[in-house]
């Protein structure tokens, strides 16, 4: 069997043949990725990040209030924060859903979990070797919290407030 090598007019001649079922899904997909990107909303995401830091006075003074983990702390303030009543009262200040009924539960609890998803809470861990065992182990050493909103400002204040409310509560 002998094999023939393809030259660049051959390349060429494929092309020619070709190109309606190139050039057509091409197009396609263009104008559809156009239209999605003037249709969907503008989506902006605004993030502040928060270092843990250890209590600062020795512990032969002073005995730490807080027990537990970084991130068991940290998820039991998210829920707090995402509590129904800090939700809702952050979506009527900022007026983050303004075609809402009020009135009509159902939409509101809807509303409410919107909001909720909208929320993000990212751990970011590192590697340390602990003192007692000479183990390494992963600790959070900070987290991120980020807030997604399709106004720009009010995504950053959105965020600013839950961020005041995670410092607050802890």
């Amino acid at each position: 069997m002998d094999v023939q090598q393809m030259t660049l007019n051959d390349y060429i001649a494929v092309l020619k043949r070709r190109k309606w079922s190139l050039l057509v899904p091409t197009i396609v997909v263009f104008v559809v990725a156009v239209i999605i990107a003037v249709v969907l909303p503008p989506v902006y995401k605004s993030t502040a990040k928060i270092l843990i830091e250890e209590q600062e006075i020795p512990d032969d003074f002073v005995m730490s209030s807080v027990t537990g983990y970084a991130e068991q702390r940290l998820q039991s303030i998210n829920q707090k924060i995402k509590g129904h009543s800090n939700l809702v009262y952050i979506i009527d200040r900022f007026n983050l859903y303004p075609d809402y009924d009020r009135q009509n539960t159902r939409e509101a609890e809807q509303i409410v979990q919107k909001m909720s998803n909208a929320i993000i809470l990212e751990y970011i861990n590192a590697e340390i070797t602990d003192q007692r065992t000479g183990r390494s182990t992963s600790v959070t050493i900070a987290f991120t919290l980020s807030y997604e909103g399709e106004e720009p400002g009010t995504t950053q204040q959105v965020t600013n407030m839950l961020t005041s409310l995670f410092l607050e509560e802890n």
